[in-house]
């Protein structure tokens, strides 16, 4: 995929430089760095996914198809979940809240959005 293309599939990176104001600057961060790493072909986001499909079955707990997010996203936020609740384990209930709480947030996609159009 190209750069514009996997920019459609975030919710908060637009491909800027620097998150805009009034941004959430920690999700705008995860996104760009799901996008340079993809683009880089660096194996950290398919490590991710590879280890909370292996664990918890990430797929099946949280399709593409509900929310439009990439696997690869979802498994990047995990990590990121898993990372900030310290020595606490991130069960998949803990996760889902989690990511409705702070990444879905009631946004859409840039790809929805131009759907939706």
């Amino acid at each position: 995929m190209s750069r514009e293309e996997l920019i459609l599939d975030c919710r908060y990176y637009n491909g800027e430089e620097d998150p805009p104001v009034g941004t959430d600057a920690l999700m705008w961060g995860y996104e760009e760095a799901w996008v340079r790493m993809t683009l880089e072909n660096n194996p950290t986001p398919q490590q991710c996914l590879d280890r909370y499909t292996k664990k918890y079955d990430l797929p099946s707990i949280l399709p593409y198809e509900k929310d439009g997010t990439p696997l690869g996203i979802k498994a990047i936020l995990w990590s990121r979940c898993d990372y900030w609740s310290g020595f606490e384990p991130v069960t998949a209930e803990h996760f889902i809240s989690w990511y409705h709480q702070h990444y879905l947030k009631n946004t859409k996609t840039h790809r929805q959005l131009l759907n939706n159009q």
